[in-house]
């Protein structure tokens, strides 16, 4: 893939959905509309899936990020397979000074700055096969992916809208490297409560495997009281 590219292909996608497990999801409040109204996701560099909602016809979610020269940015629209249906399938686009490629931004719902220029990724005229995550078992449509990397340093964005007024829920996975701090793994049954809760899934596994580890408790505890009683 070269920088600055926008692609959909099937490789890709099944790349793609064999790492969502490792992805840490973060629900951020509601973005603003413009560059200086952007909501922070900190940086860019670690792999996470963004759950939000656009919740009005033409609403526009912008995130922002500090980015280093020659930073590699590469973001994907995924779209939920929802039980109850409400997703949307947004258009985004990558927003940064200098990019090395820049492409449709004529469509983009908000003005760039001097010197600032952008890769749009429309919405995808069809969605193929839905990738699994192995963790949570909800699945996703994969949309197209942007892989750019910053020319010079400063705040780089994420815009996301429909340029067909549609409302609901998308996903964007941000990030090309693997969470590596410890404290993800022990957040990983917050996480995958998180995310069933977010789709409408049902979560009486974790109340099965919660009542699983209070029996084997119980049971451990009866054991260790015969024993001492003999």
């Amino acid at each position: 893939m070269t920088n600055g590219s926008v692609t959909t292909t099937t490789n890709e996608h099944a790349i793609t959905g064999t790492d969502l497990a490792g992805t840490q999801p973060i629900f951020p409040g509601l973005p603003g509309a413009k560059l200086g109204e952007s909501l922070s996701i900190s940086e860019v560099r670690t792999k996470r899936l963004i759950f939000n909602r656009l919740r009005a016809p033409g609403q526009v979610h912008v995130y922002s990020a500090d980015c280093v020269a020659g930073e590699q940015i590469r973001v994907q629209m995924f779209v939920p397979v929802l039980p109850l249906g409400g997703a949307v399938v947004p258009a985004f686009a990558i927003v940064a000074q200098s990019l090395p490629y820049s492409a449709d931004v004529r469509k983009l719902p908000v003005e760039l700055p001097a010197g600032f220029s952008a890769v749009v990724a429309p919405p995808p005229s069809d969605l193929v096969q839905p990738v699994e995550d192995i963790l949570t078992r909800v699945r996703y449509y994969p949309g197209p992916i942007v892989d750019t990397r910053t020319l010079v340093g400063g705040r780089c964005y994420i815009v996301v809208w429909s340029p067909h007024m549609h409302m609901g829920k998308y996903v964007l996975q941000v990030g090309h490297r693997w969470p590596t701090a410890v404290g993800y793994w022990a957040r990983v049954p917050a996480y995958w409560w998180q995310i069933r809760g977010w789709f409408g899934l049902t979560r009486a596994a974790a109340y099965y495997a919660g009542a699983a580890v209070a029996g084997i408790a119980t049971l451990g505890l009866l054991l260790r009281r015969g024993r001492g009683r003999n």
